[in-house]
């Protein structure tokens, strides 16, 4: 298993490419570096994407960087993920019936982990960061006139998250971990002014590259599994990031260049400090609770426009699980050790983006099931399936009512010869 490694981790750099491909249209990604992604597609997204306090030893959770820690001893593990996503868009300015819906299918994740000592867990990872692809007609204003005219803007891109986690065991119930990224990727932004300045179109287009190292922690308590309640604590942050980017701007009027520039910009782009905490309660070692909240300071870096701005995000989330177990007893009938079959899971999030347009912050509101089967020792599926809702018609605004699927794969062996046995 020790040879495979290498060539997983080839594998996830090759498919990195295929990772930035686009994803259905949102008018809101204009802005800033895009649609943030808020799920891990991992064993959480059926729960609402609730996962701060949650750990497992068969499983990896993505949300907490400390969570592998609980990953079980000699195992290599792999896991990736796929999402199907359809959207339908309503609001006055969806003119069209040919605009009101778009789907896509996605890779969105590949995970790999092992653990080198008892104490410690090592991750590789690729997950999309943020996400960009807009398409639309506005009205602009001539400098120094009364006058506005026709604008065709038109945008894709967006940021890979390819990083490495460590994971710490401090005692059996304490653990610490810190996530090493490495945010590349693109963003294509055009801007067509189609009449009353030229007598043809004059383009703005702007190929935008951004590559920064980025740093997220997190730790995490949880109680003895022997209890019939017990109970797991989270925490996650991560301090403000200054993103910098090479970019070019090309300006023409017709077939006539106007400026033709390659710039290096510092502080292109801010990430804000963040941060995140959650709660879980497990009844037991069968059904589980959890409560997660995540902010966002976004208010502090004071980026705005004529009718935008940048605001605090806060996002709540709620999951429960129910685990399907096959205990093996001994003779006096007390359970030695325990094998998850199956699970299902449901769950609830409401989010405040960090967009307010026109006087309203953009908000986000689902719900979610999921199931999932360990079809074998090394091999396990599980989905998820999220419907929900985002933004608002007030005001000449979109509504995107979402609905998207997420198949996850994991698999895992023995790294090393020795075999270990897990009793619960």
């Amino acid at each position: 298993m020790k040879k495979n490694i290498l060539s997983y981790i080839v594998l996830l750099c090759c498919i990195s490419n295929y990772a930035t491909a686009q994803q259905n249209n949102s008018p809101y990604s204009i802005i800033g570096i895009g649609d943030i992604e808020k799920s891990y597609f991992d064993r959480t997204t059926g729960m609402g994407n609730t996962g701060i306090a949650l750990s497992s030893y068969r499983y990896m959770y993505t949300a907490n960087p400390a969570a592998n820690a609980a990953l079980e001893y000699h195992y290599f593990n792999m896991e990736v993920s796929a999402r199907f996503k359809s959207i339908n868009y309503t609001g006055k300015p969806v003119s069209t019936a040919s605009q009101t819906n778009s789907s896509d299918l996605q890779f969105r994740k590949l995970l790999l982990a092992v653990k080198p000592k008892s104490y410690w867990a090592t991750t590789l990872g690729l997950l999309p960061f943020s996400t960009a692809k807009y398409s639309m007609y506005g009205l602009k204003s001539i400098q120094g006139t009364p006058t506005n005219t026709l604008v065709y803007y038109q945008g894709d891109g967006g940021l890979n998250n390819f990083f490495l986690t460590n994971s710490f065991r401090i005692d059996s119930n304490f653990s610490v971990g810190v996530q090493a990224s490495y945010l590349f990727g693109h963003m294509n932004e055009t801007e067509s002014i189609l009449g009353g300045v030229s007598d043809s179109s004059l383009t703005s287009t702007r190929y935008v590259t951004i590559a920064n190292p980025y740093f997220k922690f997190g730790a995490q308590y949880k109680t003895n599994r022997k209890k019939k309640w017990n109970y797991a604590a989270g925490v996650t942050g991560s301090y403000q990031t200054k993103l910098n980017a090479n970019y070019s701007l090309l300006v023409t009027d017709g077939t006539t260049t106007l400026r033709n520039d390659n710039i290096y910009k510092k502080d292109y782009f801010t990430l804000p400090v963040m941060y995140g905490a959650g709660v879980a309660a497990t009844l037991n070692n069968k059904l589980t609770f959890a409560a997660d909240y995540n902010y966002e300071g976004w208010s502090s870096l004071n980026y705005k426009g004529i009718s935008y701005a940048l605001v605090n995000s806060n996002k709540y989330s709620l999951g429960f699980e129910y685990s399907k177990k096959i205990n093996f007893r001994d003779v006096s009938g007390n359970t030695v050790a325990s094998i998850e079959k199956s699970y299902f899971q449901a769950g609830f999030f409401y989010k405040t983006s960090y967009l307010k347009i026109n006087g309203y912050q953009i908000d986000e509101v689902g719900g979610t099931l999921g199931v999932g089967t360990q079809i074998s020792a090394l091999f396990a599926v599980n989905a998820a399936l999220e419907v929900g809702r985002r933004g608002t018609t007030n005001n000449n605004l979109i509504r995107e009512n979402f609905t998207q699927l997420t198949v996850s794969f994991s698999y895992r062996d023995l790294w090393r010869s020795k075999k270990l046995i897990r009793y619960d």
